[in-house]
């Protein structure tokens, strides 16, 4: 009805003179109220909708691509538009319109009057009842020139309307319009309203409920009986949330979880096949409750020592040192220790157990008895010591320069507390046997004073003097003789 109805209006406007122009803007307006009535809303509940907008075509654009406001046509445009599904919509807007034509026209006036109808598909994104209604458009028209010469053309453009009421848009557009003919592309831009007109509401479908039980049928599962609308319509006796079809107890309330029978312990046993329906107990003790027959908390069906009294966390046995292993598990049953090492107290959490480990405060490898290794960075440090630690020749007085090796021997025995520290004190052979026995014992008791006044304790040090009964040299040269006047560190555990 509507292509028919802007078919005759083009037919119309094609045939007549200009002198009918009154008559025809009379038919028009007479036209534009008839799509007013047809236009009833614009998506799958209102299908149809109606656009009514200025339009400003400029023909000049396509030659200039300058925006110049003297190019610029008015007029007006009345748009149908169809709802085909949720992405696509149809349009068929005719308008009415005066242009400025391209100079390029020779022999006639610039001006000229439109008539165009086209039609479109719009790709929209819409969804009511969103704020922005956004749409690409495309199709082929029909346009009339001064009322005489016939044209096509091919819309191309992109819409976009602001949503103001229920069914009401300012509506947006702006066209880019390929012509058949020469010289006739063309810009249009437009601006108006957009409306969808109706309550776009589907009629209410005819509910049946043959039971009468306020659930249609289509959603009662028990349709020819009358039961309660929370269980779909299906009755229930007892009221207790089960229907009758599902309830093994349906003439006495009870739990869904039971599937309608009654449990007045709580235990999950229903009265029925309960032994002791007042007293809570589990199923595997007949619904009864379990015994404790030592009192400790723990039930005789989990009590690992049933006749003792324990602990919960020991599945209740005894737990005499409290470390979380009962007993007879534990290896040191009257001291508190970790699993890992069976219940036996390891200080330093090293793995070995304190009373096999000679340094219980300190972290250390069970190859080690539990105490730290030395580093060979350290063992050369007091390697180099044994010819670093230097003295006035003849007596036992440190040379300055003895200090600083001194200084890491004391750094040394601060990391390794657990050790013991033998000084030992040696000469070559030039002079009295006896002298020198006096002398390694004054310089390694040199070094032991310089030990404790860095605040190493006394009773992790000993100095003993050798003189020259352990030479490791050869004391008839020089370079032996160099070798056998040392001090010696031993790092030792007791």
């Amino acid at each position: 009805m509507a292509f028919a109805l802007l078919s005759f209006i083009v037919v119309t406007f094609t045939n007549a003179k200009p002198r009918d122009m009154q008559k025809k803007t009379f038919i028009l307006g007479l036209c534009f109220c008839l799509f007013s009535i047809m236009a009833i809303g614009q998506y799958k509940e209102a299908p149809d909708g109606l656009g009514v907008r200025a339009v400003f075509p400029n023909y000049q654009w396509a030659v200039d691509q300058e925006f110049i406001e003297d190019e610029f046509g008015a007029g007006i445009e009345l748009e149908y538009v169809r709802h085909l599904n949720s992405f696509l919509n149809f349009g068929l807007p005719i308008r009415l319109n005066n242009v400025v034509l391209p100079p390029e026209q020779v022999g006639r006036t610039n001006k000229a009057a439109m008539l165009g109808l086209d039609a479109t598909l719009q790709l929209k994104f819409f969804r009511e009842p969103a704020f922005l209604y956004p749409y690409l458009l495309a199709g082929i028209g029909l346009n009339v020139e001064d009322f005489e010469e016939v044209g096509l053309e091919a819309p191309l453009g992109i819409g976009l309307n602001f949503r103001i009421g229920k069914h009401a848009y300012i509506s947006t557009r702006g066209e880019y319009r390929v012509s058949f003919q020469d010289a006739r592309d063309h810009l249009q831009l437009g601006a108006g309203m957009h409306f969808i007109i109706g309550d776009g509401e589907p009629a209410p479908p005819v509910v049946i409920d043959s039971d009468d039980d306020g659930v249609p049928d289509s959603q009662d599962l028990c349709p020819t009986v009358a039961g309660v609308i929370g269980l779909n319509g299906c009755p229930d006796s007892d009221g207790d949330g089960v229907t009758d079809g599902d309830d093994k107890c349906p003439n006495t309330a009870g739990l869904v979880a039971l599937a309608g029978c009654p449990d007045t312990d709580s235990d999950g046993v229903i009265d029925q096949d309960d032994d002791c329906p007042t007293e809570a107990g589990p199923a595997e003790n007949g619904g009864c409750p379990i015994k404790d027959a030592d009192g400790d908390g723990v039930l005789d069906d989990v009590d690992e020592c049933p006749n003792v009294a324990g602990t919960v966390a020991t599945n209740g046995c005894p737990d005499t040192d409290g470390d979380g292993i009962a007993n007879a598990k534990d290896n040191c049953p009257n001291a508190a220790g970790p699993a890992a090492t069976n219940g036996c107290p390891d200080a330093d959490a090293d793995g070995v157990i304190d009373s096999e480990d000679r340094c219980p405060d300190s972290k250390g490898p069970a190859s080690n008895n539990g105490c730290p290794e030395i580093t060979e960075e350290d063992k050369e440090t007091l390697d180099l010591a044994v010819q670093a630690v230097q003295f006035q020749t003849g007596n036992a007085e440190l040379k300055s320069n003895s200090t600083a090796i001194l200084d890491q021997i004391v750094e040394i025995l601060g990391r390794y507390r657990d050790y013991q520290c033998a000084i030992n004190g040696h000469t070559d052979s030039i002079g009295s046997s006896k002298t020198n026995q006096r002398l390694s014992e004054q310089r390694a008791k040199a070094c032991y004073d310089y030990l404790i006044s860095k605040g190493i304790d006394a009773s992790r040090l000993s100095f003993t003097g050798y003189g020259e009964a352990q030479p490791i040299s050869d004391n008839r040269y020089k370079a032996g003789r160099d070798q056998n006047r040392r001090v010696e560190f031993n790092l030792f555990l007791k």
